[in-house]
């Protein structure tokens, strides 16, 4: 063999060992980004948890806030001589609990909501650290298919010089 030749292969086998390398850092870095998103998505349910548990406490806070208010409300009427059972009273009482009801089930509604955004998020990080991981596999299966080519292409051409 004549040494063009051999460093003609000699430079296309490590041409095709620079590019097996390069695919195999893109899939490394892939990898890497994929596990931070994996990492952001864990950290994006854990906030979604915190969310309900935290509406939880406020509602539990403000029904027992509405209750202190209630009896307030009640023992302000029975000073003034009303009958806290009916009429005024009572309807006001009334009024006041299907205020405070509505007023609950929209907190639960919105807390149920910014849960859901949050697991959405989480659901969204997920499927772009799959993509990261593909893109990943892709790239280092480019760089295999084009490192045989380069030793391909290099060996024909050693070939064909030989012969002529």
């Amino acid at each position: 063999m004549e040494p063009a030749t051999g460093l003609m292969l000699a430079g296309a086998g490590l041409s095709a060992f620079g590019t097996i390398k390069g695919g195999k850092g893109a899939k490394a870095a892939a990898d890497y980004n994929a596990s931070i998103m994996e990492r952001n998505a864990k950290v994006a349910e854990k906030e979604a948890e915190n969310i309900g548990r935290l509406g939880g406490f406020a509602i539990q806070k403000n029904e027992k806030e509405f209750r202190l208010l209630n009896d307030r409300t009640v023992m302000a009427y029975g000073k003034n001589g009303w009958m806290t059972g009916t009429g005024t009273p009572l309807k006001k009482a009334m009024a006041n609990a299907v205020e405070f009801q509505k007023d609950m089930e929209i907190a639960k509604y919105n807390t149920k909501v910014k849960q859901n955004e949050k697991i959405e998020s989480a659901t969204n990080m997920r499927l772009q650290a799959e993509l990261k991981r593909y893109e990943g596999r892709a790239q280092l299966k480019a760089a295999r298919t084009q490192a045989f080519g380069t030793l391909l292409s290099a060996g024909s051409k050693a070939y064909f010089t030989k012969m002529t």
